[in-house]
């Protein structure tokens, strides 16, 4: 069934304590137990797993920060923040919500792993096959493996935990950050060498997603060993095993590409003939393999009628989080009339546009908690004729005025025509956080209101393993092999200028993968895991508030977030070292 992982209901009905939410560093529990008492069946077991996919797609699609908040991607808008976004480095320290919540999730993750592999040993369990349970641990080493790389990559070593504990600790200490990284390869490779070839159900993972992430964890254990060439030919190998199952789309396909044929939504076709095969990958029921899209890795599930039926966070809030907020916009004197209070504020149908905060033509009812920079809305576009990924229908740069009283209603309504009093709320909106038309909002049956959309997500897809490799090349001293390796991800962007070996550099495969992957990657793990240098002149170069609304002026005198401080403090029987600069 498509949608089993979704369904956390079913977890919890269950009772069952070995899934437990107490963060492992921090336990608290009522009662102690062994995984004999705790594991009497295989589906008890199995919740562990469902636990484990419904825990890593919160924190990588409802909770944003790791997709680069506060990096050169985006931040909390000026006039939402007053010059306190993310980005504002001089607010940060040991006790930051952010870093704090992500150090949690990802050890609880790990926890979540260990008691899935407890289980999968526990004697006397009546598995359908040995195949089966070996599934079962597979998967469990995957999110471990996966974990400590997000966790090397963000904090560098930290305490590797490898048992579920009866009892509480608190004499942990650190490993290295190599150690950490090494330990990640070990539980990856494993989970590459028994995973199936490919989904056995949409939202599983496979052979595609755990190479993927060796390749990652490869790449981030040679950057600090000098680029290892070792380690990094290992990487390449890494993401050859997931380039020989899998393919880029590179036509148009799936739900809004057919002329004759898809579901009509909210009184609109399915049909969207100005799209292209960059928009195809976006559009709700396109993502994953199952469906037909031969670059899907690992994909992060949304249904429509599991959130009616159960409720939770079965839906992606971009539309609302991503977009401009889109009322009380000002004409210029030039585009002004004597009536005219703004292109989106007069003579609005409330039953249709409630609160007058919806644009016709942009797809969202848009809040604008998040805004981007200059670097993913201008930088990374200039010299960069007929990349698909920047043309009208993926970033929407013009909106069509519906004041019925203006002359010019339905007409395009650009940036220059707005009054610069508030400016700062208006940009770009991505098609990948803001369907096009009402097709893309499932949820207006049961009285939505364009806030969520029911598409699901990816956690990683082939256009980032071949980023991956580019940067393996890059390392080694091979600029010819990494400019092929980029050029495949831009060939099927229909780039007039492809890659050349003697433009490669880090800063090149920063602005493509921004360009390919912006609100996909976890930006700031790719930025930290590349080092002090690379990471502090991206930030200080582009981030929102060190250039666009430059309110920190200083230096990063850190590389690594910091350990949190509750864990330290709570950690009473040994010392836990704190990064350096914290």
């Amino acid at each position: 069934m498509k949608r089993y992982i979704l369904m956390l209901v079913a977890v919890l009905a269950l009772g069952f304590s070995g899934c437990n939410d107490d963060l492992f560093l921090e336990e608290h529990p009522d009662t102690f137990y062994t995984a004999q008492d705790a594991f009497k069946t295989v589906d008890q077991v199995k919740a562990c797993v469902t636990n484990m996919y419904v825990h890593a797609r919160y924190w990588l699609q409802n909770d944003v920060f790791l997709k680069g908040k506060g990096t050169d991607f985006y931040d909390d808008p000026m006039w939402r923040s007053s010059g306190n976004g993310i980005s504002n480095f001089s607010s940060w320290s040991s006790d930051k919500g952010e870093i704090n919540n992500i150090y949690d999730a990802f050890y609880q993750l790990v926890s979540y792993a260990n008691q899935t592999l407890e289980g999968a040993e526990v004697s006397g369990l009546n598995w359908d096959s040995e195949d089966d349970r070996l599934y079962v641990r597979a998967q469990a080493r995957f999110f471990r493996g996966f974990a400590y790389l997000v966790l090397g990559e963000l904090y560098g070593g930290v305490p590797l935990v490898e048992t579920f504990y009866q009892e509480p600790r608190y004499d942990f200490t650190r490993s290295t950050r190599e150690e950490t990284y090494r330990f990640a390869i070990a539980d990856l490779k494993a989970a590459a060498d028994t995973l199936p070839d490919y989904p056995k159900e949409a939202g599983y993972v496979a052979k595609g997603a755990a190479f993927h992430f060796l390749a990652e964890a490869y790449i981030a254990l040679a950057t600090i060993r000098d680029n290892d060439v070792v380690l990094l030919d290992s990487a390449v190998k890494a993401t050859e095993e997931v380039t020989a199952r899998h393919a880029l789309m590179k036509e148009r396909f799936g739900s809004r590409a057919n002329p004759d044929g898809g579901e009509e939504m909210n009184g609109v076709a399915a049909y969207y003939p100005d799209g292209d095969v960059f928009f195809d990958l976006f559009q709700r029921g396109n993502l994953d393999y199952s469906e037909g899209n031969t670059e899907a890795l690992w994909t992060l599930q949304n249904d429509v009628e599991v959130w009616h039926e159960f409720g939770g966070n079965q839906s992606l809030a971009y539309p609302n989080n991503f977009s401009p907020v889109m009322r009380e916009m000002k004409w210029t004197d030039e585009y002004a009339t004597d009536e005219s209070t703004g292109p989106w504020v007069a003579n609005i149908d409330e039953s249709k546009y409630p609160g007058g905060n919806f644009c016709a033509y942009v797809g969202g009812r848009g809040v604008s908690f998040n805004a981007p920079t200059k670097y993913v809305c201008e930088d990374i576009w200039e010299n960069d004729e007929g990349d698909i990924r920047n043309s009208a229908v993926n970033i929407r740069r013009e909106w069509v005025c519906i004041d019925t009283t203006h002359p010019l209603y339905g007409k395009p309504v650009t940036l220059d025509m707005l009054k610069t009093d508030n400016i700062d709320r208006f940009y770009p909106i991505w098609t990948k956080f803001a369907p096009v038309d009402d097709w893309g909002f499932e949820d207006l049956q049961y009285g939505g209101n364009r806030s969520n959309m029911f598409r699901d997500d990816y956690a990683c897809r082939l256009a980032e393993t071949w980023l991956l490799q580019a940067e393996a090349y890059l390392r080694m001293g091979n600029t010819g092999k990494a400019a092929d390796a980029v050029n495949e991800v831009r060939s099927r962007a229909k780039c007039q200028h492809l890659a050349t070996a003697g433009e490669m550099s880090l800063q090149y495969i920063l602005d493509e993968r921004a360009r390919e992957l912006f609100l996909e990657e976890r930006r700031w793990c790719t930025l930290l895991r590349m080092g002090h240098e690379v990471f502090a002149d991206q930030l200080l170069g582009y981030a929102y508030y060190t250039r666009d609304y430059p309110t920190y002026t200083g230096t990063l005198e850190w590389s690594l977030f910091p350990i949190p401080q509750k864990a330290i403090d709570s950690n009473l029987d040994a010392k836990l070292e704190q990064n350096e600069g914290w």
